[in-house]
């Protein structure tokens, strides 16, 4: 691409013009579940995390800056900034892999891609930086095929270590990126493992990674174990599973690019040129791996479709080339699929959030007391209603003696936890405290370190959305005197109750109360999932019984 009059290039505008969409629906639309969740990242910065390793809060820290300006927009900046450099990245690389045109091409497939422009490019999620570093990983591995010369591949080489390690500590399935390069090398090109620098460039990743193995170490390899569990297979065959990671990753590619992605590798398959060889064997060898690991667990478990989505960059780059040797064919009819990825991810970007907004009450048709459980919209919208209703609420029972005013927020699991904390707790300055089982409240369970216990004799907030409802009886009848409904706030959209937020007063803690942070026994996932929450004075452990 020219540098002359960049700003006038198709690459800078259609990095300014996603962008400024982005911005646009960034600023209008809630933070979804996994959004605020990783918001306590923030909050709380460690070596390490439950679920994923801690870049993911250090960019939401720099993005709010240091948690002075905290709204949708800021949180979700990272993914913004990711996802415009991303384009950047994947136009260099589709130019190195075939052409500028490619490159071009590559850069419209990315925008038009629903997980990497809308779940990772405009979400706050660990895939929304680590794409950026899979990209420039992937540009130093298509420098190497290209370069004949011993320095420039060297140099390559170990940039190649920097941005695999910054892509496993975004996400740890970065690593799938040293298998695809590995077995590409073991395979293709034999003689790069005589490379010295190779060795130093891993040794570079371990050493960026290795904070993630320090704090699990520390934490009894928690993360691995809660992961290990995650794949291990159930018993038999999951189809119900592998049809919808299926159905999920066609939809996630967009259906008209993954359409697209099969006449490309048909394409590939049957010997057409459309890039050299070893670089499309090195897409390859960097995209189906972790594609068919995702695939293939689904068949053994419940697993989620944006697993695969890094693979699918891969993909798009050769489709990309595939795009540009059809065009040099004159075979422009393949262009159609392009145009019509195009027109959905339109329609998504208007319809998705006019539907999340404006839809009047909620797509559910479950009565109270739960009402709006399955409309999916409701994680992004009406969550600013809460607050106002709660403080209003809070002061009245405080000034009455109905509560005691250190009173936290309490929740049992990290969803909606992360909602109630990132729009009520946090913004109120009030405690909030996660009382149940690790393998619900996962972060929760190290953010209670910031707010201390229950004592006894205290009291506490619960609050159950509709949508979510849990019944506080259940969850902790045995850790208070007494647990009254306070009020229930109505969520309205577009003039109809969309759900209720039920606030519930629990009375007179009996005895000290803190989660307890331990692993469940995978045998014991089928004993009810209501508990009561655990005391303080009982040991605190991190050890699964074999």
């Amino acid at each position: 691409m020219r540098e002359n009059n960049w700003l006038l290039s198709p690459m800078a505008k259609l990095i300014i013009c996603t962008s400024a969409i982005r911005v646009l629906l960034a600023s209008k639309l809630n933070l979804g579940n996994d959004e605020v969740y990783y918001f306590t990242y923030a909050v709380q910065p460690d070596w390490n995390h439950f679920d994923h390793p801690p870049l993911i809060g250090l960019f939401i820290r720099l993005s709010t800056l240091n948690l002075h300006w905290i709204t949708g927009l800021s949180m979700r900046l990272p993914a913004i900034i990711g996802a415009a450099a991303s384009t950047w990245l994947i136009a260099l690389c589709g130019k190195q892999l075939r052409s500028e045109r490619a490159g071009i091409y590559a850069a419209l497939l990315y925008n038009t891609c629903i997980y990497t422009s809308i779940i990772s490019g405009l979400f706050i999620l660990p895939d929304s930086v680590q794409l950026t570093f899979w990209l420039a990983a992937l540009h130093q591995m298509l420098k190497m095929v290209a370069s004949t010369q011993s320095a420039a591949k060297n140099k390559a080489v170990l940039s190649l270590g920097l941005w695999i390690g910054l892509a496993v500590m975004s996400k740890v399935h970065g690593i799938f990126l040293w298998a695809g390069f590995g077995g590409f090398a073991i395979f293709h090109q034999r003689q790069w493992l005589k490379n010295p620098w190779l060795y130093v460039s891993v040794a570079l990743t371990a050493a960026i990674a290795c904070p993630i193995l320090y704090w699990n170490v520390a934490n009894d390899f928690i993360t691995w174990r809660f992961h290990a569990a995650r794949v291990t297979a159930d018993d038999g065959i999951n189809l119900r599973s592998f049809g919808l990671t299926s159905i999920g990753q066609i939809a996630y590619a967009n259906p008209f690019q993954f359409a697209l992605h099969l006449l490309a590798l048909t394409a590939i398959y049957k010997k057409a040129n459309i890039a050299s060889g070893d670089k499309q064997k090195l897409l390859l060898w960097c995209g189906l791996p972790i594609i068919a690991a995702t695939t293939v667990v689904s068949l053994l478990r419940e697993t989620l479709p944006h697993w695969s989505g890094p693979g699918y960059v891969s993909l798009i780059l050769l489709s990309g080339a595939y795009l540009d040797y059809q065009h040099e064919q004159k075979q422009t009819k393949v262009l159609t699929l392009l145009r019509a990825s195009t027109i959905l991810m339109a329609l998504i970007c208007i319809a998705g959030p006019v539907l999340i907004k404006c839809y009047p009450g909620t797509l559910s048709e479950r009565p109270a007391p739960e009402t709006g459980n399955g409309d999916f919209t409701l994680d992004l919208t009406g969550w600013e209603q809460l607050l106002p209703a709660f403080e209003k609420l809070q002061k009245k029972d405080i000034a009455t003696g109905k509560i005691s005013s250190d009173a936290p927020i309490v929740t049992n699991k990290w969803f909606p936890g992360g909602h109630l904390y990132f729009y009520l707790a946090y913004p109120l300055k009030i405690r909030f405290l996660g009382l149940g089982e690790l393998k619900d409240l996962h972060k929760f369970s190290w953010l209670n370190s910031n707010y201390g216990t229950i004592k006894p004799g205290s009291d506490a907030y619960y609050i159950s959305p509709s949508n979510n409802f849990d019944d506080p009886k259940l969850l902790y009848g045995k850790d208070f005197k007494k647990i009254e409904m306070a009020a229930a706030v109505p969520q309205y959209r577009n003039g109809k109750i969309a759900r209720y937020w039920y606030i519930y007063r629990l009375r007179d803690a009996l005895s000290e109360l803190a989660a307890k942070v331990e692993m469940p026994e995978r045998e014991k996932t089928n004993q009810p999932e209501h508990k009561p929450s655990q005391h303080i004075g009982q040991p605190v452990s991190t050890q699964v019984n074999p």
